[in-house]
């Protein structure tokens, strides 16, 4: 294919997701009952996500799967969508695009802060092009909804299901008994205010080498780059990035389980759950080989608080 095809291709397919479209139209004002507010869909489509916004991910429709029509705007309002299979999402205003991969295990969500009133269009596709899967699409003003068995950004669904604690392989390639990059973060019982750590992106290990819950991406070192002391049961805890670079992270629980996340603030990454008192290792790796760019990680109990 000529570079001039290609480019033809891209403009085609931002027009298509620019034109109106026979998606199904959401109504919604602030304090809107019920809340939450589900509809269905099936998702995927021929464009790929990353040619329209380079933090994007999956195969998107032409046309909007969803158009949303607020006449008040929302202080706060969650997005998500709960699948069988690997989906992401896409909200497009006039001004600003958002993307979200595996916020909740395969299933994405935006939280979306001091939205004007407008029209704002929703895509949620496939992973990995062909794939459609039925998908459920909830809209919420509540912070507590989330997916079925979900209990914060970053933990994913199915509780029900005992995945076995993948620490063998896991072990091989990570090295906890070396001193962590960046330093020692201790965590109180009562956190006054937000921890912050730095350090920089990136090393030479891939991190979708290793088996975790939530997709691991991004190139890490072997050593850990921080090292995170709990000393009692923490109900909640959110870790996130902020980096010019497009960050990924890697969390080892003290039982030697992995969370990994990609993507919950644009290009930042996050997770957020139940901590048992432990020690907790944390990498905070490049989306790209060799992308080597300075960054901050916070530590709150505080669930409004993010990038």
């Amino acid at each position: 294919m000529t570079i001039a095809s290609r480019v033809f291709l891209l403009v085609a397919a931002l027009v298509a997701l620019t034109s109106p479209a026979a998606a199904q139209v959401i109504n919604l004002n602030t304090g809107f009952l019920p809340d939450p507010h589900v509809v269905a869909g099936t998702s995927g489509g021929p464009v790929q996500a990353q040619g329209v916004q380079a933090n994007c991910r999956g195969y998107i429709p032409a046309q909007p799967s969803h158009v949303l029509i607020t006449p008040t705007g929302f202080n706060f309002l969650r997005v998500f969508s709960q699948s069988s299979g690997d989906t992401t999402l896409m909200i497009r205003s006039t001004m600003n695009t958002w993307c979200a991969d595996d916020t909740y295990g395969f299933n994405p969500g935006l939280d979306l802060n001091g939205l004007p009133p407008g029209r704002y269009d929703i895509y949620v596709g496939s992973y990995s092009q062909g794939p459609m899967h039925p998908y459920q699409l909830t809209l919420s003003e509540l912070s507590s909804s989330v997916p079925s068995g979900a209990v914060r950004p970053g933990i994913p669904s199915n509780p029900g299901v005992v995945r076995p604690v993948p620490t063998q392989n896991n072990n091989a390639i990570l090295n906890i008994q070396a001193a962590p990059n960046f330093g020692r973060v201790m965590v109180p019982r009562i956190m006054r205010r937000p921890l912050t750590a730095r350090g920089r992106t990136g090393g030479g290990l891939s991190a979708s080498s290793l088996q975790g819950e939530g997709t691991c991406r991004g190139y890490i070192t072997a050593n850990p780059d921080h090292m995170l002391v709990v000393t009692t049961p923490l109900s909640y805890l959110h870790l996130y990035v902020l980096s010019a670079a497009d960050s990924t992270l890697v969390v080892r629980r003290p039982d030697g389980s992995l969370l990994c996340n990609d993507d919950t603030y644009n290009l930042n990454p996050s997770i957020e759950g139940t901590f048992p008192p432990g020690i907790y290792y944390v990498w905070v790796g490049g989306y790209h080989s060799g992308e080597v760019r300075p960054y901050q990680l916070t530590v709150t109990d505080n669930p409004s608080l993010h990038p």
